[in-house]
């Protein structure tokens, strides 16, 4: 009882530090807009505010466990940030999960993934809804001067290509290369099909709570 009551308090206090600097809009910031500033505390009680990134290139990334690539999408942006930290990227991930339960998700699929990046819970989307988060996942990538630059939802493969090619960029070092691939199979040559003409659009989550739904 007392455990389940010491998560509770966290989470209470984790979603009361995140403060709203602007009033929720209903569509994503586009790039050229200007990163509204926020404070939040990650999971270890540490606060951490958008200012005080200033001069870093900041990846801000949205997401929710239960997404059915919650666990990929996360290992992708801990690569980044290994990749890129030293080049003065940052990366914070905000995890949209409510309540206790929500809360231990988080901590399973962290120590899962041995993902060690900072991440914070907004439970009531209050970061969310200045950045005008629609679909999960959501990444803002943010440039040196505090404008984004870039802004991506849904999670497929490649996305760690394209992203590693904005973010390079951004910070001003080589981008790196696009794979070469090469057909190794008759398959690969054939026309496409009309199931492949139909496939579906990139995968996104558009199942979480909004403002006004």
């Amino acid at each position: 009882m007392r455990h389940r009551l010491a998560l509770l308090i966290v989470v209470l206090i984790t979603a009361a530090t995140i403060c709203d600097a602007q009033a929720p809009v209903r569509e994503p910031l586009q790039p050229g807009a200007i990163a509204p500033d926020f404070t939040a505390t990650t999971l270890e009680g540490v606060p951490v505010t958008l200012a005080q990134w200033q001069d870093r290139v900041v990846v801000l990334n949205y997401f929710i466990t239960w997404y059915r690539d919650a666990a990929e999408h996360l290992d992708m942006m801990e690569e980044l940030q290994d990749t890129y930290s030293a080049e003065g990227m940052r990366l914070l991930s905000i995890s949209l999960d409510e309540g206790e339960r929500g809360l231990q998700q988080v901590r399973d699929l962290l120590r899962e993934k041995q993902i060690a990046h900072p991440i914070v819970l907004d439970p009531e989307q209050l970061v969310a809804g200045v950045y005008g988060v629609r679909a999960l996942p959501a990444i803002f990538v943010i440039g040196r001067d505090g404008k984004i630059v870039y802004y991506h939802e849904g999670y497929s493969e490649g996305d760690e290509v394209r992203l590693a090619r904005v973010i390079a960029q951004a910070l001003g070092v080589d981008t790196p290369e696009e794979p070469t691939t090469e057909a190794t199979d008759t398959t690969a040559e054939e026309p496409a099909t009309a199931e492949a003409a139909e496939a579906p659009e990139e995968p996104v989550c558009r199942c979480f709570r909004q403002e006004g739904q």
